[in-house]
């Protein structure tokens, strides 16, 4: 009886072991599948310029890499100094929005107008994003 039990105590150990050992296994198999997620995120090469009164701010136009997934505002904050007040952009680059004039920061990607917020707008390889400070018609 005495040596069934001590059986029976190794076999569980044994049998805990290996659990052990292989939770231990997916959790840094999983580890490594996110790693190589990670890494073969596709790179974009996206533009980014500044407009008041119709006209290109000098010094503005910049180019830049981001991974895949990155959105327009997040394009914007990397290459400019970005002032937000209740979720809209109030300044770029010290450029303040003009609410007595009717002039407000808006966006467009290759020359066109979303109609999503920069929040949502995914960018692409190749966009051309252009951020306007012109009075709303």
């Amino acid at each position: 009886m005495k040596i069934l039990k001590v059986g029976f105590i190794v076999l569980t150990a044994l049998s805990l072991a290996a659990c052990g050992d292989r939770s231990a296994k997916e959790t840094a198999s999983s580890e490594q599948s996110s790693l190589v997620e990670n890494q073969t995120k596709e790179m974009l090469t996206v533009g980014s310029s500044l407009e008041k009164d119709g006209k290109e701010v000098d010094g503005t136009s910049k180019k830049m890499e981001v991974e895949e997934g990155t959105t327009v505002l997040e394009v914007l904050k990397d290459q400019y100094e970005v002032v937000e007040e209740g979720g809209f952009i109030v300044s770029i680059d010290g450029m303040k929005q003009d609410e007595e004039a009717g002039k407000y920061w808006m966006y467009e990607v290759n020359d066109k107008q979303p109609t999503v917020g920069a929040t949502e707008y995914l960018v692409k390889d190749g966009d051309q994003v252009k951020w306007f400070l012109n009075a709303l018609q």
